[in-house]
């Protein structure tokens, strides 16, 4: 696959085009993550659209927003979509007893390995592809985000790339795909409650993330090297 090519002819497509092709190319190789987070129902209204019979996966953590789940249930219910729900190893209660009250403020690396990596790592075998909600606009960390990236494991899929903070919510308000719950609170990035804040005036969208710390990436990002 000459990927430079590739992405060259996927940049002047639209994302749906872009999510049709992934969906074409891989079919039941393709896994689709999302959050449900701000600005996810975009990618979640498209999959819904483009891609009806496949699953879409989600890490329940056990340390998200009350919000968010519900937000997942409204969504699920309005786009009809069918989710695959992934849990770490240890349930909450029995992870803060091994771990304690503060691994995600003292080793945040670790908590984000144990509690969302390696719950995504058991959906992996068998895939080829992965779609995700990625845009380059979203922090500096992920400026150069390509539509495809070949990686050490599965072709990363990123339709929304190129989009901004703008087409999001005009494609929200469009579609009439309703937001998180939390958005209008200021929270334009929500993970796990105790590491997620607000942001805010003049911070860039996952500045909430891990405050006061250098992390900017939970991991499943971060993880498969890429080539």
């Amino acid at each position: 696959m000459d990927l430079d090519a590739l992405n060259l002819d996927l940049e002047a497509r639209s994302a749906r085009e872009r999510l049709a092709w992934a969906v074409d190319t891989y079919g039941d190789r393709l896994l689709f993550t999302s959050s449900f987070g701000p600005g996810s129902g975009v990618l979640l209204h498209l999959w819904s659209e483009v891609a009806d019979r496949l699953p879409v996966y989600f890490i329940d953590t056990g340390f998200l927003f009350e919000q968010t789940l519900a937000y997942r249930d409204t969504l699920t219910a309005k786009l009809g979509l069918r989710v695959e729900v992934l849990r770490p190893a240890l349930e909450k209660g029995h992870f803060l007893e091994r771990y304690g009250l503060t691994l995600y403020r003292d080793d945040p690396d670790r908590c984000c390995a144990l509690n969302k990596v390696e719950p995504l790592q058991a959906a992996l075998p068998g895939k080829e592809a992965w779609v995700s909600g990625l845009r380059r606009d979203q922090s500096k960390s992920r400026s150069e985000t390509p539509i495809v990236l070949a990686t050490d494991g599965p072709l990363k899929v990123h339709p929304l790339a190129d989009w901004n903070a703008r087409d999001v919510y005009r494609y929200l308000e469009l579609h009439h795909v309703p937001e998180h719950p939390l958005f209008e609170q200021g929270y334009v990035s929500v993970g796990c409650a105790p590491c997620t804040r607000a942001v805010m005036p003049g911070e860039d969208e996952r500045s909430g993330r891990w405050a006061g710390s250098e992390k900017t990436e939970c991991g499943l990002h971060t993880f498969l090297k890429a080539k």
